[in-house]
């Protein structure tokens, strides 16, 4: 599997996605209304973004963002599968793939909206060329 090489990616890639869908004028709302702030946090190579949905904005790592409710580490790699719907949240909590601190009902209950995100990131990354990414 191939994951991003830094925060850059990590921010154009997932960041894009959760911009585009705070624009979407049926998604958009419904991602607000779950005043979730969540971190995604990344290994190999070390990056993150803070998704704060209640403001509906993406902040390129951790610096003068808001708390998150939850963090999510993984590596990129799982984290760019994970958004092309190849893997199963619960299942990669509990094998050790994805680790969740903070509110995890919270978390687990963005499911259903992230859902919608996944075609809109795959065609993301056909657009820039990036097949490489393409699980």
């Amino acid at each position: 599997m191939a994951g991003f090489a830094d925060e850059d990616e990590l921010y154009r890639y997932i960041g894009g996605i959760f911009e585009k869908g705070f624009a979407d004028p049926e998604l958009g709302p419904k991602m607000e209304a779950t005043q979730m702030v969540f971190e995604s946090r990344c290994t190999d190579p070390d990056c993150s973004l803070i998704i704060d949905m209640t403001n509906r904005k993406v902040h390129k790592g951790t610096e003068g963002s808001p708390t998150p409710d939850a963090v999510l580490t993984m590596t990129t790699d799982t984290a760019n599968a994970y958004w092309q719907g190849k893997v199963n949240l619960p299942f990669a909590m509990a094998r050790g793939k994805v680790k969740v601190e903070g509110n995890v009902a919270k978390l687990l209950s963005l499911s259903p909206l992230g859902k919608k995100l996944y075609p809109q990131y795959v065609d993301l990354l056909k657009a820039d060329g990036r097949d490489d990414l393409v699980v």
